[in-house]
């Protein structure tokens, strides 16, 4: 099918760019300096189309800001499933039982 194909080469393209477990900052092992160096690209990008796009570097702040929210609840959302996946006992706690103790 034509759609799924081109679904396919978008998804493709997207991976190269955006996503750190495809793209070459994969070959950096430790998670917390690709996290950072892709924070820092989408930083630098979000001054490249402030100011040529909007034509201004005050408008930066709203990019930059915009960035790190998604970037970090990306980040935090990967982080919750990963630990749901590998370690499910850490939602066992207590800080997530109702005020009897117990499960709700």
């Amino acid at each position: 099918m034509i759609i799924s194909t081109d679904m396919d080469t978008m998804k493709k393209i997207w991976n190269s760019v955006m996503n750190s477990d495809y793209n070459p900052i994969s070959n950096v092992q430790n998670m917390e300096v690709r996290h950072l160096v892709m924070q820092i690209l989408a930083f630098m990008w979000s001054a490249v189309f402030s100011i040529y796009i909007v034509n201004s570097i005050g408008f930066f702040k709203y990019t930059a800001i915009a960035h790190v929210l998604l970037i970090a609840a990306i980040f935090i959302t990967a982080f919750v499933f990963q630990t749901a996946k590998k370690k499910p006992e850490v939602f066992d706690h207590k800080f997530f039982r109702g005020k009897d103790g117990e499960h709700e």
